[in-house]
């Protein structure tokens, strides 16, 4: 049982890889640690309070982390903050992970709902796999990416089960099989090619936010140096 179990395990951990990685990735993620480092045009997120232009605020050429919007930094950041105050596996609680699933897909979320009786293992799993995957999908505000993610995750969930199934299956079962299962990877198939289009979509505007950001540096270079130069000579104001 406990070899079944890791087997089943190891092949649904493809939902947290390629299958819709566009929901588990920001994109070029060093750019943050780098604003914070240099403090760019009003000091970005690493300038010190009560220095240059005042605290919190923001200067010119500047939108936040990472490129990102006020409102999707808030959304990730209250994210990240349940995730390290242990509120469920991943990024989302287990009633949420099964109210999204249920939303869009109610017989798989019956199925998951049996598994919790008859395989708390598997059960366990696809929480701990899919609260992050959901988590990601809920945080781009978009209804169509979280369809898209649980679907991936019925399908992978599905074409492991008929696996299984296929090796235990007579000759003239394995043919239906076959088919059903072809036409699944199909389907999965074609999620992951969408997620991952628009995965380089969210890249190509990470990088022209990026790069416009770069313009606005060189072209406020003096304020940026005097910013920094009150910062270390404490000679700046305060609010």
């Amino acid at each position: 049982m406990n070899k079944k179990i890791i087997l089943w395990a190891a092949v649904m951990a493809l939902v947290s890889g390629p299958a819709l990685k566009v929901l588990a990735q920001e994109g070029p993620g060093d750019e943050d640690e780098i604003e914070m480092n240099e403090g760019g045009p009003g000091g970005g997120p690493g300038m010190q309070p009560g220095m240059g232009q005042g605290r919190g605020q923001m200067g010119p050429g500047m939108k936040g982390e990472g490129g990102m919007s006020q409102e999707k930094m808030m959304i990730r950041k209250k994210m990240m903050m349940r995730e390290g105050k242990g509120g469920g596996p991943g990024f989302m609680q287990e009633d949420e992970i099964l109210a999204m699933i249920t939303k869009y897909d109610p017989a798989f979320a019956k199925k998951i709902g049996d598994l919790k009786e008859i395989a708390p293992g598997k059960y366990k799993m696809i929480m701990q796999m899919s609260g992050k995957l959901f988590g990601m999908a809920r945080m781009q505000q978009d209804e169509s990416i979280e369809k898209d993610a649980v679907r991936a995750l019925s399908l992978e969930y599905d074409t492991k089960e008929l696996g299984l199934k296929y090796e235990k299956s007579s000759d003239a079962d394995k043919k239906t099989i076959k088919e059903t299962l072809r036409g699944k990877l199909s389907e999965l198939f074609d999620l992951k090619t969408k997620a991952q289009e628009l995965r380089v979509k969210r890249m190509d505007a990470e990088i022209a936010s990026l790069k416009k950001n770069l313009e606005s540096r060189k072209v406020n270079k003096t304020k940026i140096v005097e910013q920094r130069l009150e910062q270390l000579t404490g000679e700046g104001y305060g609010w």
